[in-house]
């Protein structure tokens, strides 16, 4: 009986700590861009920033709007 329980305590421990691990996920920093001669007057400079896309950082550059 003894060893029953404690079968089962091991068991519940592996399975509760496998749950409560957490990652931070951290950008990596912002890329230097070079912003070139605007296109049309009033033109407003988006800058390039970083998204997820599946388990990597992906950089989506920066544009005129």
């Amino acid at each position: 009986m003894k060893k029953i329980i404690a079968v089962v305590l091991l068991a519940g421990a592996t399975l509760a700590s496998g749950c409560a691990t957490r990652a931070v996920l951290v950008a990596p920093r912002p890329r230097v861009e070079v912003i070139g001669v605007a296109p049309y007057r009033g033109a407003v400079w988006i800058p390039g920033h970083y998204i997820r896309a599946h388990r990597d950082w992906v950089w989506v550059g920066g544009f005129w709007r």
